[in-house]
């Protein structure tokens, strides 16, 4: 790996490892920006400037399940989904947590939501 490269990477494990620092602290899923490169200054920089804990892609369905086992601790599966439709209406599931429902200026009509389809409580 090249020295920019393995500098960026220690810099997002130190940022990552402060941060679980935090009593109660908890992310699903990481992703770091690192920025390198001159400053107005001429000097050569690196740092981690962003750090995306946002929900995203299947976050919100992995915060559905991780709320599901914890409301019922005897439960061993869960099946949750993270939608998100476009280009025409669609029909919300009933008890879906809607994230957005509106319309993108160029894509139309776009939803995004996450379900809970099912809880299992497997035999021991």
């Amino acid at each position: 790996m090249e020295a920019e490269a393995r500098l960026a990477v220690n810099q997002a494990r130190r940022y990552d490892c402060n941060a679980a620092k935090f009593p109660g602290f908890l992310a699903s899923r990481r992703n770091y920006d690192v920025g390198q490169g001159i400053d107005g200054r001429g000097q050569w920089r690196s740092g981690v400037f962003e750090a995306s804990w946002r929900s995203g892609g299947a976050s919100t369905a992995e915060l559905a399940a991780l709320t599901a086992f914890a409301n019922n601790p005897g439960l061993q599966v869960v099946e949750t989904a993270s939608v998100k439709e476009y280009g025409r209406p669609r029909k919300i599931p009933v008890g879906a947590a809607i994230h957005f429902h509106g319309n993108d200026p160029e894509e139309g009509p776009l939803v995004r939501y996450t379900t809970a389809i099912r809880a299992l409580r497997l035999a021991a």
